[in-house]
């Protein structure tokens, strides 16, 4: 009977100390620098944030102190591969689309690292490096 109950506690204890790549990747991200070709860009304005299957992109503008975001949703394609999809809500993505790095809807990117404080993704050439915001 003791041994029962020691070893329920220790598989629930693993259930709830284990996070998978969905659960790390819940919340705000902050984009902190873009490598391509072997040059570096630092940035801050922009957000990735991520709620179950919901994504939103927001981009700051600090001379307005204004933010502009577009919405779209975030799959999982086993533990490596981040499908990201924005959607034309609450304005048209062609419109959004300009202050990015995208040329369309849908961007594919592979995640190098994720920890609880750092997101490493790779997506056409360029490396994108997140902190948990």
């Amino acid at each position: 009977m003791v041994r029962n109950i020691l070893i329920a506690v220790c598989a629930f204890l693993f259930v709830a100390c284990s996070k998978d790549t969905e659960s790390k990747l819940f919340g705000k991200w902050q984009l902190q620098q873009v490598e391509a070709s072997g040059t570096i860009q630092e940035t801050d304005t922009v957000y990735f944030n991520f709620e179950h299957s919901l994504f939103m992109y927001q981009i700051y503008f600090p001379a307005v102190d204004s933010f502009l975001h577009c919405y779209g949703y975030n799959v999982m394609e086993g533990d490596k591969t981040l499908l990201l999809e924005l959607i034309s809500d609450p304005r048209p993505v062609g419109k959004f689309l300009p202050y990015t790095d995208w040329d369309s809807t849908k961007r594919t990117y592979t995640i190098d690292k994720l920890t609880s404080k750092q997101l490493i993704l790779n997506s056409e050439g360029k490396t994108y490096t997140f902190r948990k915001f």
